[in-house]
Order: structure tokens, then C-alpha cells, then sequence
């Protein structure tokens, strides 16, 4: 009886450490996340409406570094996520004239995580409202913000963004949903946070961006969709 007592329970303490072992082989969610993304599909979230073609110019696609840097071809789906659908619909049409990216003019930004597995994470998209440099003061123009909102670059920041893989790790998932925040900020001379109060941050668009890992890089995928 003790022999069979102390062998089940040698069988409970090696599955014990078995499962702690397959827990402890997941990568942390930074890991997982770096690397080219091209998004394959975006849903609007309060409409179930798929609205992917209506962003891309040609594709939309993300690198993200290990130090947290992103470049993208992200600008569109930022302008529809920040001023909703009925805006984005006054600007579709120019879209594509102001946001460069058959040209590998691409948006900065960067993403902030924990360093363990995580659920959240914090995603900033930067967009030039300089003329001469990307001409995102026309389209601001268009919306109908105020002059002086104009001649800035604009920091288009949510936190508490959603984020999952599947089990493979090779398409990744965000959502900008109801625990999603925002913050809109400009820069000051000294690179301190300056809050921009162009357009309220309570009225961004919930999505849900689906997203494929590539082995190409960013250049070249958009070399691809351009041809």
C-alpha cells in the first residue's frame, strides 16, 4: 500500500513539473510580437463591418523592432480608428495622395509591454501634420480641425490595447475595444508630452485587427503590392 501511496505521488509531483515546464516554454508576449506583420483583416467592431480594403493603400503592415520602434503603413487605419467612420468617409478619397507608401514613405511609432506574458499592451502611432512632410494637414483640414492644431506631429497613443496569438504564433490579434483608452499628445522643444486637443480622445472606433506573421520585410511587401 505504501509503495502504491508513493508511487502516485511521484506521478502527481512529475506531472506537476511537467506542466510547469510547458508553461514556462511560452515566449514572453514582446517576443512573440516583433517581427512583419501584414494585417489581413480589420473589423469595426460596433458595426461587425469588415473594412480592411477601405485602408489599404496598398497594404497595411507592421515592423515591430525588439526596442520597441514600429514603421508601418498604418496612417489610414489610425485616421479611421481616431475620427471614426463618417470623417474617414470625407477623406478616403485623398488618402492615398497624402500617405506615401508606394514611395517607402512609411509612419513611425512604438509599442510598450510588459515583459512576461500579457494581455495588454500599449500601442503609439505617429502622424505628421507638417507641410512638406507628410500631408496630413489636409486631411485634418477636411475633418475640420482648427488651424491651430495644424502644424504638429501628432502622437496617437491607446492603451490597454487586447492581444492574443494563435497557438502556432504565427497570427496575432489586437482589438482596440472598451478597456482601450487614448491619449493625443505633440511634443514640446524638449521632447516632453504636450496634450493636443484637436480632436476628443473618447471617440475613437473599437477594431479588431487581424494580423500575419512574414518572412519578407516591410519594402518588400509593399514593392509586391504595388506592382
Amino acid at each position: 500500500m505504501k509503495k502504491y501511496i508513493f508511487f502516485s505521488v511521484a506521478i502527481v509531483i512529475a506531472f506537476m513539473f511537467s506542466s510547469c515546464e510547458l508553461l514556462q516554454e511560452e515566449p514572453p508576449t514582446k517576443t512573440k510580437m516583433e517581427g512583419v506583420w501584414k494585417v489581413s483583416k480589420i473589423t469595426d467592431m460596433s458595426t461587425g463591418a469588415d473594412i480592411t480594403s477601405r485602408v489599404n493603400f496598398p497594404i497595411t503592415a507592421f515592423h515591430l523592432s525588439s526596442d520597441g520602434t514600429i514603421i508601418s503603413t498604418a496612417g489610414p487605419l489610425m485616421m479611421y480608428v481616431v475620427y471614426g467612420n463618417n470623417k474617414y468617409t470625407q477623406i478616403a478619397g485623398k488618402v492615398d495622395q497624402v500617405f506615401n507608401y508606394a514611395g517607402l514613405d512609411f509612419n513611425g511609432g512604438e509599442f510598450f509591454i510588459g515583459g512576461g506574458v500579457e494581455t495588454r499592451f500599449t500601442l503609439e502611432m505617429k502622424l505628421e501634420g507638417l507641410p512638406g512632410q507628410k500631408a496630413l494637414t489636409t486631411l485634418l483640414e477636411i475633418i475640420g480641425i482648427g488651424n491651430d492644431y495644424l502644424d504638429v506631429v501628432i502622437y496617437h497613443k491607446f492603451i490597454n490595447v487586447k492581444i492574443n496569438f494563435s497557438e502556432n504564433y504565427e497570427t496575432m490579434f489586437w482589438e482596440i475595444d472598451e478597456q482601450t483608452t487614448a491619449q493625443y499628445n505633440t511634443k514640446d522643444k524638449y521632447g516632453n508630452y504636450v496634450l493636443w486637443q484637436g480632436w476628443p480622445v473618447n471617440s475613437f472606433s473599437k477594431v479588431q485587427i487581424r494580423l500575419e506573421k512574414q518572412v519578407k520585410d516591410l519594402r518588400e511587401l509593399v514593392e509586391e503590392a504595388v506592382k
